[in-house]
């Protein structure tokens, strides 16, 4: 089990932060991740594997005038 945004979500293995962002509907553009307080770069989210028990944020980024 990990949690996304405080909500938890079924662990599976191979889950890789594309996955949680396909599985919890996430399609911002502008998306921060951290899972266990580190950032996770965009390039990085198809090959970054989300571990058993992990803490998953992620923060949509709003921009504004």
């Amino acid at each position: 089990m990990i949690t996304v945004n405080q909500e938890p979500l079924e662990h599976a293995d191979g889950m890789k932060v594309s996955d949680v962002l396909r599985l919890k509907n996430y399609r911002f553009p502008l998306l921060i991740i951290r899972v266990n307080g580190k950032h996770i770069p965009r390039e990085e989210y198809h090959s970054t594997l989300i571990p058993d028990g992990a803490d998953v944020q992620v923060l949509h980024l709003m921009s504004g005038g």
